[in-house]
């Protein structure tokens, strides 16, 4: 999969002749509802015979959430794993922000040539003043001319019948009921540890909680596994305080040694 700008797209019209399925949203965790998402739209990528699928996502969340469900990298990972072929990253600015649905469709239409739209039910674009749902799009895009179908996916809920959501994925972790968290996203919560500085203690990896963007459930202590960027997991102890995140467990284990820590990420899976 490719990552790519979305604005770069636009003014270069790489894609613009290319019959492309898509799809929109922010993706933030990539918990079971956009899953479903992404599933259907690789299904009418074949249903519509579009040359590529494409997912147009936001460099930070356009409602301003404090701290990220996960990374660019990391979701970008998960959308790569559905077999979609390029996302496109918007430069979420306060220019950004004032554009009109309209607008935004001619955006749209000058980076790719859809043939069709996957969205949420919840889905909208444009300013709150202009602003569309899926069907409003299919016509937008009808207007100038382009041949596209736009295609609602309904939320999925969970056994209780309640909404699967990136607002119910923050308050488990804010509570630190990471196995809620579990059977709402289909994975445990992934800390992203690439950008991060950190230092070795006598017998732990110290990460400053000042240099962590991503939301930490509260202090206290979790079971979790560390995965190294060759694939190789290794289950390990998570301490989270006020100040720091530290990693116990690793470093004195025969799983790896500390000179072949590279690390990629923490999975957190329960709390003690």
């Amino acid at each position: 999969m490719r990552v790519l700008s979305f604005d770069e797209l636009v003014k270069s019209g790489e894609f613009s002749k290319t019959p492309t399925a898509l799809s929109i949203g922010v993706f933030d965790g990539v918990h079971k509802g956009h899953q479903a998402i992404l599933e259907r739209l690789i299904e009418v990528k074949r249903e519509r015979n579009a040359d590529m699928t494409a997912v147009i996502t936001f460099s930070e969340n356009p409602k301003g959430r404090n701290g990220a469900l996960d990374t660019l990298r990391l979701r970008a990972q998960y959308i790569a794993s559905f077999g979609v072929d390029v996302l496109a990253v918007i430069d979420f600015s306060p220019v950004f922000s004032k554009i009109t649905a309209c607008g935004f469709t001619e955006l749209l239409a000058a980076a790719f040539k859809p043939v069709a739209a996957v969205v949420g039910e919840d889905f909208r674009f444009g300013n709150p003043q202009s602003d569309g749902d899926g069907e409003k799009l299919q016509s937008l895009l009808a207007a100038r001319g382009v041949d596209s179908i736009s295609y609602t996916v309904d939320s999925v809920k969970d056994e209780d019948g309640v909404k699967i959501s990136s607002t119910r994925l923050r308050l488990m972790i804010e509570k630190g009921d990471l196995g809620c968290f579990l059977g709402l996203s289909g994975q445990f919560y992934r800390v992203d540890l690439v950008p991060l500085p950190y230092r070795s203690g006598s017998e732990e990896l110290i990460f400053s909680r000042a240099s962590i963007h991503q939301l930490l459930p509260p202090p206290g202590v979790y079971d979790a596994a560390l995965l190294l960027s060759d694939g190789r997991k290794v289950k390990c102890t998570a301490v989270i305080s006020d100040e720091s995140l530290s990693i116990h467990d690793v470093l004195s284990g025969k799983a790896c040694g500390k000179d072949e820590l590279l690390l990629d990420s923490l999975y957190l899976e329960k709390r003690r």
